[in-house]
């Protein structure tokens, strides 16, 4: 009976500690366009960068490219924009360059935007990249594209 009561409490301590970790875990949930917004409007200010390569990042705004059209994007500084905001993927050919598709992919937590360029007339005009802006903890912004190993940190500036 002593050793039940002492599995019995080994499960309950258990139960409780993997359920802590649970309620503790950032999950990153799936989100919309329309969520997107409204997280980015909590957001928009004036950055600084933190650390980064200068070449693709710089301190300045974060901000609508056009405060009454959301859907046309928004710029980070002078060098980061995410351009043409939808839902899913899109492509479309551009005459004598490539089929161009960009897919948006918005979590609660910021957005991701994939950039692919084939069948191009120019081969060295083929392209597939993804760069992600995400919103973090005290105030501060990060950003990627993947494939140049480019990443850079912005914080919040404060009055």
């Amino acid at each position: 009976m002593v050793f039940l009561m002492r599995y019995f409490k080994l499960i309950l301590f258990s139960s409780c500690v993997l359920l802590t970790i649970q309620l503790q875990a950032q999950v990153v949930l799936p989100s919309n366009k329309t969520k997107f917004e409204s997280l980015f409007n909590s957001k928009a200010g004036s950055y600084t960068l933190l650390n980064g390569d200068p070449i693709f990042c710089d301190s300045g705004r974060l901000k609508w490219l056009d405060d009454t059209q959301p859907d046309l994007g928004f710029s980070l500084g002078n060098l980061i924009t995410f351009n043409g905001l939808h839902n899913g993927t899109q492509t479309n050919k551009v005459p004598n360059f490539c089929l161009v598709t960009t897919k948006f992919k918005y979590t609660s937590e910021g957005v991701a935007m994939t950039l692919r360029h084939d069948r191009c007339k120019n081969d060295d005009d083929a392209l597939d990249t993804t760069k992600t802006l995400r919103f973090l903890a005290n105030h501060k912004i990060n950003f990627t594209i993947n494939n140049n190993q480019v990443e850079c940190t912005f914080e919040l500036q404060r009055l």
